[in-house]
């Protein structure tokens, strides 16, 4: 399923970047005890957050999503409102941090390498966490994604759990393409440029590819292939935590485009702890006042207003104070 997959990508990233802050420190270390007594101490880690906290990053991520929509005329209700959300998702703070690039991999902060120095009180260095967006929203036909602070995916979607083609794909088999491999670069880099990527600042670094998706289908030994394109930049590279320490591999900045329509599909940007998003102009959603948000109780429940039904985590959003 596309969106759970998502999702466990989501968390296998939370899980190395736990993993990262906490080496070269032995366990029982003074840096190590400090940290797990911040991450105690003000819910960092907390499943699910908090009501308040939830409700000021769906409100930021709707306001980062609809930025995206108009620019890109994405076919959907805009501008999208809190009632059109089918589901979301948001991360606990502490995997939401902007974190330095190199060893030992801990929160950006103006204390640099004495973030855990007990010297300094606790909560002023809690406070200079930089808490970022993470997360999901979902409407009802299309899924954008946070990392980072920043929006990393839009996929239009059938519904909640269904990628967009697998089930359909042999459905294009044969069907006139609008557009060939010079026309989806071109709507894919107009498309960029619409959402704040320098697209010539990022070809520099990494060179366009255009592909076309080839399928075999059943019954057939001959592949065929389909009217829908992949416009992809530069390649990034994960571990696996398998025990055969796989590698996964995943386009940096990806453009999805549906042939028969010219419509997208799915735009995906840099979203890991390690991507280059030098090239992108989009400021990095922060949320201020996490601290306060997390110590928050949750209202009572006449101050809640019930989005639309979903089986799904976190799927009441604290509308009115």
């Amino acid at each position: 399923m596309k969106i759970l997959s998502i999702l466990f990508v989501l968390c296998l990233v939370s899980a190395q970047i736990v993993r990262a802050d906490t080496t070269n420190m032995e366990p029982n270390s003074p840096e190590a005890q400090e940290l797990l007594a911040m991450i105690a101490e003000y819910h960092l880690a907390k499943q699910p957050v908090p009501l308040a906290y939830e409700s000021v990053a769906v409100q930021l991520m709707l306001g980062e999503a609809n930025y995206v929509a108009d620019k890109l005329k994405l076919p959907t209700p805009r501008p999208i409102q809190p009632t059109d959300i089918q589901y979301h998702y948001i991360s606990p703070p502490w995997y939401s941090m902007l974190k330095e690039t190199t060893r030992p991999y801990g929160p950006i902060t103006v204390f640099s390498n004495r973030i855990f120095d007990t010297n300094i009180p606790r909560e002023q260095r809690a406070r200079s966490f930089k808490v970022c967006l993470r997360g999901t929203i979902e409407t009802t036909n299309f899924l954008f994604v946070f990392n980072k602070g920043r929006l990393s995916d839009v996929e239009h979607i059938a519904g909640h759990d269904l990628q967009y083609y697998p089930d359909d794909i042999e459905k294009l088999i044969g069907k006139p393409s609008l557009i060939n491999d010079a026309q989806a670069y071109e709507i894919a880099t107009q498309w960029l440029n619409a959402v704040d990527i320098d697209v010539w600042a990022m070809e520099k670094k990494y060179p366009p590819q255009v592909n076309q998706l080839s399928v075999l289908p059943v019954n057939s030994t001959n592949v065929v292939k389909v009217p829908m394109y992949f416009v992809h930049w530069g390649w990034e590279h994960f571990v696996n935590g398998d025990a055969n320490h796989s590698v996964i591999s995943n386009s940096l900045v990806e453009v999805k485009i549906l042939g028969t329509t010219k419509e997208l599909m799915e735009l995906r940007l840099p979203d890991s702890l390690f991507s280059d998003t030098s090239f992108s102009k989009r400021p990095s959603l922060l949320i201020t006042n996490a601290i306060d948000l997390l110590r928050m109780g949750n209202p009572p429940a006449k101050h809640l207003e019930r989005l639309a039904p979903h089986s799904g985590q976190n799927s009441n959003v604290l509308q009115s104070p």
